[in-house]
């Protein structure tokens, strides 16, 4: 009887976890997307600086 218990509980325990999981894995993803957007709005040259090297004599280019 206490063996039957036990194993309610797991199984509870392992769809709660599931259900858990699959909340982050979704919060997660709507972070991401709503980082990309953020990004995504941001003018050109700022969302590119990465691209731009220093010339010298003091300027940039992409």
């Amino acid at each position: 009887m206490a063996r039957k218990k036990r194993d309610q509980d797991q199984a509870s325990a392992r769809t709660e976890r599931a259900k858990g999981l699959a909340a982050l894995r979704a919060e997660s993803e709507r972070q991401l997307e709503d980082l990309i957007r953020r990004r995504l709005a941001l003018p050109l040259e700022k969302r590119m600086n990465f691209l731009r090297r220093r010339l010298p004599g003091g300027g940039s280019a992409l």
